[in-house]
């Protein structure tokens, strides 16, 4: 690592699917990983385990991230245990609140997008000036390939929020650039987590066969990309967004 230092890197919503299979990827590298949960705390400290046993070392905190008490309450946890932050992964989800754009409420579709965007905000907010100081952060936002356009009829909230966050974070991209803070954005597509596990078979095998690599794709495959974002040598990209498809794109 420059310097010698060993970077500590935050990740929200990372007790299981892609969110640990970053925070496992960021500690095989040598990170000291901080596991953000909300309610799974035995998975998270299962995660912990899983690191801690292949000779990574990582942390399992419990916090809300959707508030500022929680955000604050994150990062003051990582710096009482490691005394620095050096990148932030916002990947905490919330559910993708299925309906239509005929039929979905109000209600149900304006949460969808506040939580979202207050998961990636409030932990910013968190890190900010930290990373200012030090001359030296890495933001990853987690966004989605539907935020592209319709994939499906019943995920207009998700879409909408997830466009909304790729938003925000080139605006912190901006923002940040000039203090060595560099954010960027990666998109997944169709990834194999127990979030779909209630989907009906057929249905994810029919979208499978419309991916040019033949597959969906794994957490591992999401988490080589943040690892790069994450990295040293990203430091000269800023506001980028990469889709982490298996080559949907080139069908669209």
């Amino acid at each position: 690592m420059e310097d010698q230092v060993r970077r500590v890197a935050v990740v929200t919503g990372a007790a299981r699917g892609i969110g640990r299979g970053i925070a496992e990827r960021l500690a095989a590298r040598g990170d000291r990983v901080v596991i953000n949960y909300l309610t799974s705390k035995e998975a998270a400290e299962e995660a912990v385990a899983a690191i801690t046993a292949a000779g990574g070392e990582a942390i399992a905190v419990g916090a809300d991230v959707r508030n500022e008490e929680g955000a604050q309450a994150l990062v003051a946890a990582t710096v009482e245990a490691y005394g620095r932050v050096d990148a932030l992964v916002c990947n905490a989800n919330v559910g993708l609140a299925q309906g239509s754009v005929a039929e979905i409420p109000w209600e149900t579709f304006s949460a969808k997008v506040n939580d979202e965007l207050a998961a990636a905000f409030h932990p910013t907010r968190a890190v900010w000036q930290l990373m200012k100081d030090q001359g030296y952060g890495r933001i990853v936002y987690l966004a989605a390939e539907a935020s592209k356009g319709p994939v499906g009829a019943e995920v207009v909230a998700h879409a909408a929020a997830k466009s909304a966050l790729i938003s925000y974070a080139k605006f912190a991209a901006r923002e940040g650039a000039p203090n060595g803070v560099v954010a960027n954005v990666v998109s997944p597509g169709l990834t194999r987590t127990d979030a779909l596990g209630e989907a009906p078979p057929d249905w994810f095998a029919a979208f499978e066969k419309r991916i040019p690599a033949g597959r969906a794709a794994e957490p591992e495959d999401v988490a080589a990309m943040v690892a790069f974002f994450t990295s040293e040598e990203a430091g000269y990209i800023a506001g980028t967004v990469v889709s982490v498809n298996g080559g949907s794109d080139m069908t669209r």
